[in-house]
């Protein structure tokens, strides 16, 4: 049984009640993330994710890690464009435990200056990692060049001179503009009881004054874009994407079915044309980027340079397949059976059942049951995939983005 509760500051706590468990899952998530920062503090909800671990007033960082850990359980944290997550994996034995120490590195990081010298260069030699594989640097280009003059273009971790010029002072300031009530989701999900975890939640949030965030995100326009980048190493890494959908689009299950059909698996179109029939690739497959404002469909593909073209031709035979409505009734119906098959197991862990909770409420500010999008997807109909398809499927707005030991497209989407 799903529960909401909203305290007096609005802060918004989320429990699911799952007796059958021993375990449970709990998260604290703030609806901000690296679209919310401006320019000159581009990386700092990710940089701030990583404070969050390195002391409080009463804990240092190896006692945050240690203490959970120390029972069998887990404490972890992530930052994506719009969210940032900070949650816990534990023994339903241990609710009080996690409580404790979500709140406390919530509440009361004290943000060292040495720690956050310190840390500047883990994080960096994060960012340096992540240029040093190709398959991230074709995503972070093409992200970056189609929605370049919006928010949601620029990387989540940063960049070396914005990272270098972190301070104790833009953190605190950046938090209390954005780590407000209003965006607080705290939602857990397990062998629990909604009034006691309520109570207990409600005793260490309670105090934070309401405040609501000010900022507003800017419309977005995808731009297209076609472009290589050289890198010297074996394999080429291509992302082919278009105009795809954003994250309450009413056709969102339609894209899904789609993008099941296409790349969604070893039984997918994508995988037994380019891989098994041609053997153009090993990794071959096809993507949904979905935010508020603006989302990418698209195909992502690991190949030798000398198959680029070849690649694309047939990436694009297997588009317009599917525009021209040379799709079965069976395909359809196997890609729903993957997706509500997908679904269900994924509920059997209690983790993704906490982060559907929350991201549920963020998103569409309610409950939303797994029989209704099982409903969503059996719904969706022959038509309405042809339909989106030649919605999106133009070779003529496609974006296209190569790294690897090339230096220009060698062809043009619309010639090939």
């Amino acid at each position: 049984m799903e529960q909401k509760t909203t305290l007096d500051n609005g802060i918004r706590i989320l429990t699911e009640e799952i007796p059958h468990v021993h375990s449970l899952s709990i998260g604290l998530w703030v609806d901000t993330g690296s679209k919310n920062e401006s320019e000159d503090v581009y990386g700092i909800s990710h940089f701030i994710e990583h404070m969050l671990f390195k002391g409080t007033n009463t804990r240092n960082a190896m006692q945050i890690a240690q203490e959970l850990e120390d029972t069998g359980g887990s404490i972890n944290a992530f930052t994506d464009k719009e969210n940032t997550c900070f949650y816990a994996r534990v023994l339903d034995k241990h609710l009080d435990k996690s409580i404790d120490v979500l709140s406390d590195i919530y509440l009361n990081s004290v943000f060292d200056p040495e720690e956050i010298e310190k840390e500047k260069q883990v994080v960096i030699e994060e960012l340096k990692m992540y240029d040093d594989s190709p398959d991230d640097v074709s995503y972070d280009t093409l992200i970056e060049n189609v929605w370049r003059d919006h928010p949601l273009g620029h990387k989540i971790v940063g960049t070396i001179e914005t990272i270098n010029d972190f301070s104790r002072e833009k953190i605190n300031t950046y938090m209390q503009d954005h780590y407000t009530t209003d965006r607080l989701v705290i939602s857990v999900a397990g062998n629990i009881k909604n009034n006691e975890v309520v109570d207990k939640l409600k005793s260490k949030f309670e105090k934070i004054q309401l405040k609501k965030a000010t900022d507003i995100e800017p419309e977005i326009s995808y731009k297209k874009y076609v472009s290589s980048r050289y890198k010297d190493i074996e394999q080429l890494h291509v992302c082919l994407a278009t105009q795809g959908p954003v994250i309450t689009d009413e056709n969102r299950y339609a894209y899904a079915i789609m993008d099941s059909i296409l790349g969604g698996g070893m039984s997918s179109r994508l995988f037994q044309e380019i891989r098994e029939k041609r053997g153009l690739a090993y990794s071959v497959g096809s993507y949904e980027l979905m935010y508020r404002k603006g989302g990418l469909f698209g195909v992502y593909a690991g190949i030798s340079p000398n198959n680029f073209s070849d690649m694309v031709k047939y990436t694009l035979h297997e588009l317009d397949r599917i525009k021209d409505g040379d799709i079965k009734e069976e395909d359809i119906s196997r890609a729903k059976e993957h997706l509500k098959g997908s679904l269900l197991l994924s509920m059997e862990a209690v983790k993704n059942r906490m982060m559907r909770l929350a991201r549920n409420e963020i998103y569409y500010n309610r409950s939303i049951s797994s029989q209704e999008i099982i409903d969503s997807v059996d719904a969706v109909n022959y038509q309405q995939i042809v339909n989106l398809s030649k919605s999106i499927f133009d070779r003529e707005n496609m974006s296209l983005v190569a790294v690897g030991p090339i230096k220009e497209i060698p062809f043009k989407l619309t010639e090939i």
